[in-house]
Parts: structure tokens; sequence; C-alpha cells
């Protein structure tokens, strides 16, 4: 009896000692592109939208498929990334007032950005490559679902850590100006396998806010919204790259039209997204 009662106490102060040393472990995390690399990422997004027009509730089911490609120009010594980056697949499909339409959107497959990322993931500058002028220009492709890189922390983070992710992006074509502003808190909860990768496990959680105005149809459109997102994230620290990520949306929207017709239109949306790295 003695025995295995010394036995239990040996085994629970080995497995306390094995938690306070994961716990007091510390992770640098950040990008590890490599310069002349080409990186693919899929992405799906279920889209479930209500609007309201006169009175009359309609309802529409957004589905979204597309390989987003990064090709890395150059690297720093500092980490800083130079990346052009463009959709190598993208098919749109809604379901709304009996209509059931499929797109292959092969337009969007040439409309590429150059942009300059820090390793953490901050963008620092973003320019359009296109050389072809259009009468309208497409709006940045950063700012499409969940497409544009997760930002790490710059310190080191041990499991158990918390750390606010706070980012404000404008989007912007000649007709349109879109600007989103996030304030997330992130927090490191533990490693996890995801496929062939070691990777630590990221939850976060926190609101979105849009803002935007836009031209169509002889109409002047203002958009103004707010919601809740939260997601989990799965990095490979030792590659340096995002195997998978995935979020929750939701969201609040008014839609005020003036010009040939004048109206407020309230619309609601919920959106769930999985990216992942395609090897």
């Amino acid at each position: 009896m003695k025995i295995r009662l010394i036995i239990l106490v040996i085994a629970s102060a080995f497995w306390m000692i094995n938690i306070e040393s994961q716990a007091q472990e510390k992770f640098n995390l950040g990008y590890k592109f490599e310069k002349g690399k080409t990186y693919r990422f899929t992405q799906d997004n279920i889209i479930e939208s209500i609007q309201e027009i006169s009175g009359q509730e309609m309802k529409f089911n957004t589905n979204m498929h597309f390989v987003l490609k990064y090709e890395v120009e150059d690297v720093s010594s500092e980490g800083m990334m130079t990346l052009v980056y463009n959709y190598d697949e993208y098919k749109l499909q809604n379901k709304g007032m009996g209509r059931d339409t499929t797109m292959d959107m092969k337009n969007m497959l040439t409309k590429k950005t150059r942009a300059e990322i820090t390793k953490y993931g901050k963008i620092i500058r973003e320019t359009s490559t296109d050389t072809a002028k259009t009468s309208k220009r497409l709006m940045s492709l950063n700012l499409t679902g969940n497409t544009n890189l997760a930002m790490l922390p710059e310190q080191a983070v041990g499991i158990g850590d918390k750390w606010p992710m706070i980012s404000s992006d404008t989007n912007t074509s000649e007709e349109s100006q879109m600007i989103y502003k996030r304030n997330m808190e992130c927090s490191l909860v533990g490693k996890d396998n995801n496929g062939n990768h070691d990777c630590l496990k990221i939850n976060y959680k926190g609101t979105l806010e849009i803002t935007g105005k836009m031209k169509q149809m002889g109409m002047d459109m203002v958009m103004e919204g707010s919601g809740e997102v939260s997601g989990t994230l799965w990095f490979d620290p030792t590659s340096g790259i995002t195997v998978e990520n995935q979020s929750n949306t939701s969201l609040e929207m008014t839609v005020t039209l003036t010009g040939q017709a004048q109206m407020t239109i309230p619309m609601s949306q919920k959106m769930s997204s999985t990216q992942k790295l395609k090897e």
C-alpha cells in the first residue's frame, strides 16, 4: 500500500513539473517565408445573409472557395517580406430569391498585389501590380474574407499568455472605400498536431467594425456595421507558417441609399471560414 502511495506521489510530482515547465516555455513567433518560394492557401467561406427591404425579409446563402497564392520576392535580414499575391482559383455560389447561381470568377485571377509585410504579419505597404487601366478597380485582396496573414505577437509568449491584436485597414477602389477595425484578444492555449505539423494553438476573440461608401447604378451607398469574431489558429513555429485558421463572424449592418432611390436596409450576416495551407 505504501509503495503504491509513493508511486502515485512521484507520478503527481512529475506531472506538476511537466505542467510548470510548459507554462514557463516561451515561443518567439514569426513568419519564415523563403525567398523564391510560392505558398498557397485554400479558403472556404459560408455566408448567411438576411436583409429587409420595404418590410420584406430576404435571405441569401453564399459559398466562396478560393486559393490565394503568395510569391516571395524578397526577405530582408530583419524578416521583412516582399510578396506578390493573387487568386489561383475563385468560385462563388449564391442562393436566394429562388435563384441558384454559380460563378467562376476568372477575372479575379489576373489581379495581383505587391505587399511589404513584417515577419509578424503587419502590412506596411500595398500596391497594385496591374498595368492595364480598368473602369472599376478591384478592392485589395487582403480584406476579402480572412486571406491576409494573421498578425503575430512581437514579444515571446508562453502557454496561457494573452495579447491584444488591434488593426485598422482601409480598402479603396475608384468608387468605393471600406474601413475595417478589429479589436481582438489572442491567447496561446497549447500545443497541437495539425496534419504533418507540430503547431501552437491560438484562440482569438473580439469585435469588428465596418464603415464604408460606394457608388452603384447611379446611387450612393453608405454602410455601417459591427459584430463579433472568434476563431482558432494553428501556427507551426518551426516552419514559421499558419497551417490552419478557423473563424466565425456575426455582423449587423445598415446600408443607406441615396440618389435615384432612398432607403435604409438593415442586414445581418453570419460567416464561417476555414483557411488551410495547401501542400
